[in-house]
């Protein structure tokens, strides 16, 4: 059950106009929006000082937003593009009026972090050219809005958890009950909670109860300290899960990356080669659609299908020797490397023979057409199991390259009912006074797969519309 407000057991009392859980982008978006709509927020960080910034710090913290065509454009990126692209990856289950809300202001909000400060550049090569990154990356981007909160004089309290939520008699949201340095505190906020503190990815019992046995040994690649905490409080609270509580973010992985926190070390060149499984066959469409639309969904079939749960991404020298190539992927060591087929199985301890043949049989199947990395290309095989349906060159430019891959788990796609003012819903269908979230605790944005660079900005557009909506409750 919720704490009922004004419950005795907790050493001190703070009151402020709002209380925002979480120091990722949806954090840090949420207090700056507070303290710009004239209110003042505390944030409250779970991690150290020194660990602070939730997942956006392992993150390269990339945005899809709107955009004209320029000289990193193929075209122009509208907002109904955007739309398009995220309803259909999630094959028309998203919640239609949250991902509309989030395609309108995905553009004004990337132009507000501007003004705070964020430099961009371009982001991965062959992505449309919708995709930019801030210049330091997820960290930098962590260090520049914690350093703007911190000169506009909010409190940040560090190593503090929030466990429960602080609720009155007619069931509106005053605060939370959480466990900091100085013991129990109960921190009120007059307009409300923002629950900002991410997913349940860093609980191994929580993965396991909803995405399966196998979620046990899942490589995590973002913060230790998103462990469902916000989620567990609200629902008790009343709070109506949503979304697609069996399911994740993932990414092609460097099968050598560390078991927790390992940050990005993915390959997002995969499109450039062939997936090799340990029998020596493949087993994926490496060309079925861009890399943002399939690299979540690979990285899934890795792990779930492929025996072992490993693969192996090879490549020879046409792919190697390309400039985009370096910039698209993060392995954490060498890659394995022969002059021959043969001795590249033989490092990669595969059958040899039926990896000669699956390549050979590749090669052969190839169709003629214009390789171009930009577009879907129709650069083909025919008659293979599976076929490569885009982006589909001979392996045959010895040194061969391999480097072993897996799939790890960034976010949880399961989360709360919210409305477009990012206000949760209870289970009778109705909002719940005082409580709000951004970012991964929202449920029904993702589904099934992931379209890429689209969650750092999702924590920012509802960050900043839930720190609106709340200051004007507190000035209420």
């Amino acid at each position: 059950m919720p704490v009922p407000f004004g419950s005795p057991g907790a050493a001190e009392t703070y009151e402020f106009d709002v209380v925002v859980v979480g120091g990722g982008i949806a954090g840090l978006s949420t207090a700056l929006s507070v303290h710009e709509n004239g209110g003042r927020p505390v944030l409250v960080e779970k991690a150290p000082r020194p660990e602070r910034g939730g997942n956006t710090r392992f993150a390269d913290a990339q945005m899809r937003f709107p955009h004209e065509k320029d000289e990193f454009s193929v075209r122009d990126y509208t907002a109904d593009d955007m739309f398009r692209d995220l309803m259909r990856i999630s094959s028309g289950r998203a919640n239609e009026d949250l991902i509309r809300t989030l395609c309108d202001n995905a553009r004004q909000t990337a132009d507000w972090l501007t003004d705070f400060g964020l430099e961009w550049e371009p982001g991965y090569p062959h992505t449309a050219g919708y995709r930019r990154s801030p210049k330091s990356g997820g960290q930098g981007l962590v260090d520049l809005l914690f350093r703007r909160l911190e000169g506009f004089g909010v409190t940040c309290t560090y190593e503090t958890a929030a466990q429960d939520l602080l609720v009155d008699p007619d069931g509106s949201v005053r605060g939370i009950r959480a466990r900091g340095p100085e013991g129990i505190v109960d921190l009120l906020g007059r307009g409300g909670v923002v629950l900002a503190c991410g997913g349940f990815q860093a609980n191994v019992e929580m993965r396991v109860r909803y995405l399966g046995r196998f979620a046990d040994s899942l490589i995590l690649r973002g913060s230790r300290y998103n462990t469902g905490d916000g989620l567990n409080m609200a629902i008790v609270a009343g709070a109506a899960p949503a979304g697609q509580w069996g399911d994740y973010h993932s990414a092609v992985l460097d099968a050598r990356s560390p078991k927790v926190e390992c940050g990005v070390t993915a390959l997002y060149n995969y499109q450039m080669g062939v997936f090799i499984d340990r029998n020596g066959r493949r087993f994926i469409d490496e060309g079925e659609d861009f890399r943002d639309h399939t690299y979540v969904k690979f990285s899934k079939r890795i792990i779930e299908t492929a025996p072992g749960g490993t693969a192996w991404c090879v490549f020879d020298q046409q792919a190697y020797q390309r400039e985009e190539f370096a910039r698209a992927w993060r392995p954490v060591g060498p890659p394995y490397q022969a002059d021959t087929l043969k001795d590249l199985a033989d490092q990669m301890e595969i059958p040899a023979e039926n990896f000669m043949d699956t390549i050979g049989d590749f090669n052969a199947a190839i169709q003629p057409g214009h390789y171009d990395l930009d577009r879907m290309d129709g650069k083909r095989t025919v008659g293979l199991a599976p076929n490569k349906s885009n982006w589909a060159l001979p392996l045959s430019e010895p040194p061969y390259i391999a480097i072993p891959v897996t799939g790890g788990i960034t976010f949880t796609f399961g989360g709360l009912k919210c409305d477009t003012s990012a206000r949760v819903i209870d289970t009778r269908g109705q909002v719940m006074p005082g409580l709000y979230a951004a970012g991964e605790p929202m449920g029904e944005i993702f589904y099934n797969n992931y379209p890429g660079a689209s969650s750092v900005i999702r924590g920012a557009v509802y960050g900043k519309i839930a720190g609106a909506h709340a200051a004007e409750r507190a000035k209420g």
